[in-house]
């Protein structure tokens, strides 16, 4: 059974119990990340700033980072996958322009960045960038995202 640690540490309003079970269906719904172990983190914007700034080379605010730990090749036992840090405020912004509540975002974010994790990247090639979006669409037909 996949595990997911989640913590708020902004004001932003967040249904924290339902993005973490979202999160556990969606490594659930994986062979290989079944038992996987998660952390995610509503963060403000001084601190996805300052990560942004030191991992990515950005000084602003961004939407969602992630951090992987363990290589999903080369775990025994427990997979500590790693780290999903949402900008908890950008987040918001964006499901307010999109129009979509800010649970559907937040669902948006962590399924992305856990397909990340996985080791899947959408930055590299565009044929690595229809790997990740086929893998998005199949986690989100066996777990029934309605999105």
């Amino acid at each position: 059974m996949a595990t997911v640690e989640i913590t708020n540490r902004t004001k932003v309003e967040a249904d924290l119990e339902s993005l973490a079970a979202f999160a556990r269906r969606a490594l659930e719904a994986t062979r290989e990340f079944r038992s996987a172990e998660v952390y995610i983190e509503l963060a403000g914007d001084r601190r996805i700033q300052a990560l942004n700034t030191r991992w990515r080379g950005k000084p602003r605010p961004t939407d969602v980072l992630s951090f992987p730990m363990d290589s999903p090749d080369s775990a025994g036992g427990l997979l500590l996958l790693g780290d999903i840090i949402i900008g908890a405020r950008q987040a918001a912004g964006d499901a307010a322009e999109e129009g979509v509540p800010l649970e559907r975002k937040l669902r948006e974010l962590v399924l992305h960045s856990l397909l990340h994790l996985m080791g899947y990247d959408h930055e590299t090639s565009p044929d690595d960038a229809r790997k990740m979006e086929k893998r998005r669409k199949e986690i989100e037909k066996r777990i029934g995202t309605g999105n």
